[in-house]
């Protein structure tokens, strides 16, 4: 359903913003060719006709010429008007790497411009990104064109309006990400910029894609209320097009609610709004999902009825799109058999001025092989270029692949390690005949193996899901339920050395963090806690909310840190490991990790020990009403 909602709200800004106009481009093009102007006005239809052309190939060609001229003059607003419209055109003939060259060369000069500029070109490259299925990148440059409107209280209606489409980019590629929150975060923000502008068309399908992204998170009451207020406005601005596309998806969530009559209510509207405006499409979808309906409801007459006209509206736009297709062929061929006279006819002039000609074609074959040759070393550089970036990429690939390796390898080890001390107490158990103890110890090894298992599935699974890049996809973390899952998981390393371990948190802290990098910082720093404390010791894990962060300390009376470690215990330099109090082994990358990844997650850490006396580890991380807070603000 998104995809297609999606698609028309682009169309609408599409027009709204390119007003793509062949006839003006065609007049311009003519006064163009028949009339001498300065550079300055000759860079302006050289502008407009780029801005109006239809035709991607004849849009690159005047891009290119807008160039070339306005770099004589430095006119650097020309230039970045080239570079865009260059780009958008190689983007429209299916060439997003060329595109992408030109939209970061459009960015290199938007700084000089203003801030519309700068929003606008990083929203296109963040467009191609997502063209190419890059969410990662496509996020960085929409945030990147957000981050330009530092003040949004005094902005313009075209620098809001550009703002308000950035926001909702963003929430729509976070949408195609399943990151379903930060979608309803940024469609939340781009709808109060609508607001201000008192934008209808765009406030209505604002209200329609959140509609769609609480449907996906299974919350019909929620999207039946947005999607039915999105359909009840744009029937106000007669978009009967897109009503009757919401009425069909009103009609599935009706269905998902168990509510049948309805669903079947709004799937007959649907129809006859469609049938009332001769929509095709819209007809064919009606016919099918009221042909879906009655055939459920037993009511074979209406079925077959809707089905015989589904096949009918189908087989009937397929006609148009076939009758269509032969008619550009019809004209192709007609076009190439004037071409052919034409030729004809220049062939036999050049019959008479062979002799004329034969000099003129030896120096053009000069030319050629000139030109073939700066060609050929053009493309070798361009290859070479691309084979040392493809190095580089591997090499960095093999990096992150080994840094996750190790993430395994060092999170497993407390886990694992715990079975060692349950295999001391089994020891002492079968020695003292104590069998109620025995099924004690066999219930903790087979739960301590079910959490063994599932935090390698998840390790795993976070690799394998990253394809090359650390993530950093900030969400909503129950603090609570992950500190009573991880206290779980070192509940048996705990009980081998005799140690106290267990956790205080008075209220529930929710927050807006990466959840799995957020799990390996407190799972090393309660690892290293028991790894440092002696038999009979204590470790607690405490958190409360500070402003707007959320302060979380892991407590150990163990050994503590001598003074010249402690300066040097975050050195990324520094992977030398210490034994633990009972001969722990460790990779000496749990605290490196524990740096890194708080940094990411925009956090802070700080350490207090003394030998002999324990040790503090405190760290904050934001809290999810704060971030959400800041967000909403920027309007």
């Amino acid at each position: 359903m998104l995809k297609i909602l999606i698609s028309i709200y682009f169309l609408v800004a599409f027009f709204c913003l390119s007003a793509q106009n062949q006839h003006e481009a065609d007049s311009l093009k003519a006064v163009l060719s028949s009339n001498s102007f300065d550079a300055e006005k000759e860079l302006d239809l050289l502008k407009r006709i780029a801005s109006n052309e239809t035709d991607p190939v004849e849009t690159k060609k005047f891009a290119e010429q807008l160039i070339e001229k306005a770099k004589l003059t430095k006119t650097t607003v020309q230039i970045y008007n080239g570079y865009y419209f260059l780009g958008q055109a190689e983007r429209r003939l299916g060439n997003p790497l060329r595109s992408l060259d030109n939209f970061f060369e459009c960015r290199r000069y938007a700084d000089e411009l203003s801030i519309n500029a700068v929003c606008e070109s990083n929203a296109a490259i963040a467009d191609v990104y997502s063209l190419i299925l890059d969410y990662t990148n496509a996020v960085r440059y929409y945030k990147e064109g957000i981050d330009a409107f530092e003040d949004t209280a005094n902005l313009n209606p075209r620098d809001l309006s550009a703002l308000a489409l950035v926001c909702t980019n963003l929430g729509d590629t976070y949408f195609l990400m399943d990151s379903l929150d930060q979608a309803l975060v940024y469609f939340a923000v781009s709808g109060r910029h609508y607001q201000r502008l008192d934008y209808q068309l765009g406030i209505s399908y604002n209200n329609g894609n959140t509609g769609l992204v609480y449907a996906k998170m299974g919350q019909y009451d929620k999207a039946e209320a947005y999607i039915s207020k999105a359909a009840e406005s744009l029937r106000k601005l007669n978009d009967y097009y897109s009503v009757s596309i919401f009425y069909t998806y009103l009609a599935d969530i009706f269905y998902e609610k168990g509510n049948f009559p309805k669903a079947l209510e709004y799937a007959e509207e649907s129809y006859s709004l469609a049938k009332e405006y001769n929509l095709k499409e819209q007809l064919r979808d009606a016919h099918l999902k009221l042909y879906q309906y009655h055939k459920l409801l037993a009511d074979y007459d209406k079925a077959l009825f809707h089905h015989e006209n589904y096949l009918l509206f189908k087989d009937s736009i397929s006609n148009v799109q076939s009758v269509s297709q032969i008619a550009n062929l019809r004209t192709e061929f007609e076009v190439g058999q004037k071409q052919a006279e034409v030729d004809l006819l220049t062939a036999e002039k050049r019959t008479q001025q062979i002799i004329t000609w034969a000099v003129a074609a030896f120096a053009l074959v000069l030319v050629i092989l000139a030109a073939i040759i700066y060609k050929y070393y053009q493309a070798k550089a361009k290859i070479n270029a691309i084979l040392e970036s493809q190095k580089l990429e591997l090499e960095r690939l093999n990096e992150t692949k080994d840094k996750f390796f190790s993430i395994i390898s060092h999170d497993l080890r407390g886990p694992i390690s715990a079975f060692q001390g349950v295999g001391r107490m089994i020891k002492f158990a079968l020695k003292s005949n104590n069998e109620n103890y025995l099924l004690e110890l066999s219930n903790d090894i087979d739960e301590s193996a079910g959490r063994l298992s599932s935090l390698l599935d998840g390790l795993l699974s976070w690799a394998l899901q990253q394809q090359g890049h650390f993530p950093n996809v900030p969400e909503r973390v129950n603090l609570n339920l992950m500190l009573d899952d991880l206290i779980g998981t070192f509940k048996n390393t705990a009980a081998s050395k005799g140690i106290e371990l267990g956790a205080s948190i008075n209220d529930q802290i929710t927050l807006w963090a990466d959840k799995n990098t957020t799990e390996t910082i407190i799972r090393n720093l309660i690892n290293n806690a028991l790894k440092f404390t002696e038999d009979a010791g204590k470790v607690e894990v405490v958190a409360s909310i500070e402003g707007k962060n959320a302060k979380i300390e892991v407590i150990d009376s163990g050994v503590g840190i001598p003074q010249d470690k402690l300066d040097k215990l975050f050195n990324l330099h520094e992977k030398k490991s210490t034994y633990g109090t009972s001969g722990e082994k460790g990779l000496g990358l749990g605290l490196q990790l524990v740096y890194e990844f708080i940094e990411m997650n925009k956090g802070s850490i700080e350490v207090n020990s003394k030998e002999g006396e324990g040790t503090v580890f405190s760290f904050k991380l934001p809290v999810f009403n704060a971030v959400e807070d800041s967000l909403l603000a920027v309007n």
